[in-house]
């Protein structure tokens, strides 16, 4: 009975091991958006893989559909099909953090199609990562500070107003 228990042990830890090294080996592949700026000719034409937040809104080019994906401080344009569309549930916005997903493709720098513009024709779009909408928080002292000074000032400008004094040209008041 030890020894089953020992061997499951084991296996579960191995099994483990190979899993983090497979997600390991998937990030070896993901180029990142910031590459695809840095050294544009390189990637031209290729087939790559990039992962990041979709974000804005998703716009429509006849059959295709055009989403942007944030990596970092790294935006590019992809060009998607209605099915990879229908995956994307979350837009990042104020207050929304958008799915995080993994674009495999054909990056252009000029692409022929879309006047030239830089994107990625997706082939496989994966959701990593859902998005959800971020709770929005209310710092409890700033608002009590914000009101303490709302107070004060409502008290000192009666102070501060001054009657104007009218002054003859020879300095003495009329």
């Amino acid at each position: 009975m030890k020894r089953t228990g020992l061997i499951l042990i084991i296996a579960a830890l191995f099994s483990g091991i190979a899993g983090a090294a497979k997600n390991i080996e998937s990030l070896k592949d993901i180029t990142p958006v910031r590459a695809l700026f840095e050294e544009p000719s390189l990637y031209d034409g290729q087939r790559l893989t990039v992962q990041g937040e979709v974000i804005g809104d998703i716009m429509r080019d006849g059959e295709t559909f055009w989403i942007n994906i944030k990596d970092g401080d790294f935006f590019i344009g992809v060009v998607i099909d209605g099915f990879q569309k229908d995956m994307i549930r979350y837009l990042g916005r104020y207050g929304i953090r958008g799915d995080i997903v993994k674009v495999s493709g054909t990056y252009h720098l000029h692409c022929p199609l879309h006047y030239g513009e830089r994107d990625i024709h997706a082939e496989q779009l994966e959701i990593v990562e859902n998005g959800y909408k971020m709770p929005e928080t209310v710092q409890r002292d700033r608002v009590i500070l914000v009101l303490l000074l709302g107070i004060f000032t409502i008290f000192i400008l009666p102070y501060t107003y001054r009657k104007h004094i009218q002054k003859d040209t020879d300095g003495l008041r009329k």
